[in-house]
């Protein structure tokens, strides 16, 4: 009588169904993350959080400098109105007014020149406010003010000219976005030239890696 419990227990046992972990979510998951594309990322992320890191530490040492400056001028100050210098005091103190209204004037300059460029750009499709941001760092260096207060291009053009120009310019496509369609109906991909298709990753530069990246193009580059 106990063996036939203990055979009865064992086929319950074995007749039990196995129940099966879905497995397929994670291996398609899996399957779609570009490992190009997870270096590129990874490595841009390193890129900007290195960035962050030295800007925020250069403020904090000019902070830290320009608070020791201050307080040894006042020392100072205070040391010469003791021993009754007045004079010395009076120009001390105008030479500060002067550096600070120095201060004010390029900071007001960099304003304007921001403000119109930013309204040469403002009629532009770009294809994000990255892509904005990333014309912006490259014409505002090229810019420099004329002799009536205005604002040009190096080589002499207006701003407005200039913008235009770059726009249509087949090595700055890939910030804006696609506006013409072929005649298959596929649109034109501006962006990647195929000098840069011709590249492994080690050999593109970031402008040209963040451009394959808004192509999803990545994954055809060698490593």
């Amino acid at each position: 009588m106990p063996d036939e419990i203990i055979e009865e227990v064992q086929t319950t046992e074995t007749e039990t169904p196995e129940v099966e972990t879905p497995k397929v979510e994670a291996t398609e998951s899996s399957e779609t993350v570009d490992p190009v594309e997870a270096a590129v990322q990874e490595r841009l992320a390193q890129m900007k959080a290195n960035m962050d890191r030295m800007s925020k530490e250069r403020d904090e040492a000019l902070k830290v400098k320009n608070q020791m400056e201050a307080d040894a001028k006042a020392a100072k100050i205070a040391q010469l109105e003791k021993d009754g210098k007045l004079q010395e005091v009076a120009e001390m103190k105008i030479a500060d007014l002067e550096a600070k209204l120095s201060v004010y004037q390029a900071e007001n300059t960099k304003l304007n020149r921001d403000s119109v460029l930013q309204n040469a750009l403002a009629g532009l499709d770009f294809k994000n406010d990255r892509s904005r941001e990333m014309a912006y760092k490259d014409i505002v260096e090229q810019l420099s003010q004329t002799e009536d207060g205005g604002w040009k291009h190096n080589s002499g053009t207006s701003i407005d000219d200039f913008v235009a120009g770059y726009s249509k310019s087949e090595d700055n496509s890939f910030l804006f976005r696609v506006k013409s369609n072929t005649g298959s109906g596929a649109a034109n991909n501006a962006g990647v030239s195929n000098v840069s298709q011709k590249k492994t990753l080690s050999e593109m530069s970031t402008s040209e890696m963040l451009a394959a990246a808004e192509k999803g193009q990545l994954g055809s580059f060698n490593i």
